[in-house]
This record gives C-alpha cells, sequence and structure tokens, in this order.
C-alpha cells in the first residue's frame, strides 16, 4: 500500500541522516520521501482551497478520510513530481535560481508532512523529525560537514554536556542551528541555548541561524488559515537574551516582516530561498 511505502521512505530517511546527514544517500532518501508523499496527495487525495486570513496569501491543503492536512501556501508548493525532480537535478548541478530553490525546498520539506498527517494523524513528531532531517542535510551537504547535537560547556572547572539543535564547526567560523516548524515549539529554547553557547565562548563565536517553517494553524472545521506570531516576544529575546544573526522561513509571517521593517538593525529575516544565494557569505564570511 501506498501508506506502507511512505511509511518505508520515511524510516529510510531517518536511517540515512543518522549514518551521515551530509550524504548523497541521505538527500536520495529525503527526495524520495518527497516523490512518494506528493505522488500520494495528488493521485489519491482530493485537493481542498483553504480560507487565507493572511493578507496577500492563499492557501490550499489535501483532503482524504475526513482529514484536512495543514496549509500549503500556492505560491511555493508544486504540485508536479517530475518538476521536483528536475529542480532537484539543477539544485544538484548549481544552475537553479533563488526562486526555484525556494519551490523547491518548500514542497519537498511540505510534501512528508502534509503525508503523514493525513495516514498517521498520531505520529505528531514524524513531520518535524523530517524537517529536522532536511534542513540538516541542506546545511551539512552545503559545508561538507555533519553536525553534532551535544555542546560542551565550561561550567565551575567542569565540561557540562548539553544536548541542543545542530551544531557546525565550519573552521573559522560556527554555526548554532535550531530547527524548528514553527516557534510556537517552546523557541525561546533556541535562544537561550545561544546565550549559553555566547557566555561560555564568548559572544559571536557561535553564530545563530534559526529556521523555522511557518507560523500558519489552521481550523479544521471553518478551514481558515491564521498566523499566530508573538512580535513582542520576539524582540525581548533578541534584544536581551541573544542575538539570532539570520532567521529564515520557508514562509515568512507577515507580521514578523513588519518586526523586521521595524527594527532592520536587531532583526535579519529572509525566506529560505535566499540561502542559496548567499550561503557563501554566511557560512564562509
Amino acid at each position: 500500500m501506498t501508506e506502507d511505502l511512505i511509511k518505508e521512505a520515511y524510516g529510510e530517511v531517518k536511517q540515512q541522516c543518522r549514518v551521515d546527514l551530509k550524504s548523497n544517500a541521505a538527500g536520495c532518501a529525503i527526495l524520495q520521501l518527497a516523490l512518494k508523499s506528493l505522488t500520494f496527495l495528488v493521485n489519491e487525495c482530493q485537493q481542498t482551497n483553504l480560507v487565507s486570513c493572511v493578507p496577500e496569501k492563499k492557501y490550499f491543503s489535501f483532503r482524504k478520510d475526513n482529514i484536512v492536512a495543514r496549509p500549503a501556501n500556492k505560491e511555493f508548493f508544486l504540485l508536479c513530481p517530475d518538476a521536483v525532480s528536475r529542480l532537484w537535478e539543477r539544485w544538484q548541478a548549481e544552475t537553479i535560481t533563488t526562486v526555484e530553490f525556494g519551490q523547491l525546498t518548500y514542497t519537498v520539506a511540505l510534501a512528508p508532512c502534509l503525508a503523514l498527517e493525513i495516514f498517521d494523524r498520531q505520529n505528531k513528531k514524524g513531520p518535524a523529525t523530517f524537517f529536522e532531517c532536511y534542513v540538516g542535510h541542506l546545511f551539512a551537504r552545503a559545508v561538507s560537514v555533519n553536525p553534532t547535537k551535544r555542546a560542551r560547556l565550561p561550567v565551575h572547572g567542569r565540561d557540562v554536556l548539553m544536548t541542543m539543535d545542530f551544531l557546525m564547526d565550519i573552521g573559522r567560523k560556527k554555526v548554532h542551528l535550531p530547527v524548528k516548524m514553527s516557534s510556537r515549539e517552546r523557541v525561546v529554547q533556541a535562544w537561550a541555548h545561544q546565550r549559553l553557547l555566547n557566555e561560555a565562548y564568548r559572544s559571536h563565536a557561535y553564530q545563530g541561524i534559526m529556521v523555522l517553517f511557518s507560523e500558519t494553524k489552521l481550523d479544521s472545521r471553518s478551514l481558515k488559515v491564521v498566523e499566530i506570531c508573538v512580535p513582542d516576544q520576539w524582540l525581548v529575546y533578541q534584544s536581551l537574551l541573544a542575538r539570532m544573526d539570520r532567521i529564515y522561513y520557508f514562509d515568512i509571517p507577515v507580521r514578523y516582516q513588519k518586526l523586521m521593517q521595524q527594527f532592520p538593525n536587531l532583526i535579519s529575516i529572509k525566506q529560505f530561498g535566499e540561502f542559496f544565494s548567499e550561503r557563501e557569505e554566511i557560512l564562509h564570511s
């Protein structure tokens, strides 16, 4: 059955990413899961338009057996598996445009999450785990370095190990890479971990780059899509707790765009597709 094939492909992604996150094998497993998920969504589910309460954004989703998956932004989500495969090849050959990279990464990141939500509703961790694997692969491949998740912090003459999101040592630079589906997932932890790294190793020893998917929330009864944002909390975290050098979204929330416009020297929020064009500046400057 299709569901069994997708579950098997999901297991292969986790396995390959545990072995070598930066490897071609991990990338191939991610692509296969995305293609199988997208084929399932297009061929076996019903596309459903959603009521967008977000200015200038249109959303839709997929429905099966009265289950509606999370929202997909019409501007970024590709419905053709062949188009995804072609863009993947262009990304590998580094001939892809920034816009195309944004569409490719958005579709590959979201399609498995939608499929998992439809036939494995109780698996709450599955979408977040896949998203973390995918973003980790993109960064690990970009710098040819596998990350760690254990920080060694010197405290009172002892080395204390703490589990964090991805930590990458790129020679001249170290990167702290928190990855979340949304900032509702205990996002203050990302700033707190950045503060710990700053205090342990001096400010700017670790560059903070946070990657999030979106802040959309769907009311399954009314099919309305809203964005849940806490700009005042972000302003406090970024001002008084620690500084994230860059924050990437696959679908940037409107209110956080406005926050960045108000405080351009404090908060830098960008569409994830832009990472492709500025990765050298970010990772090797």
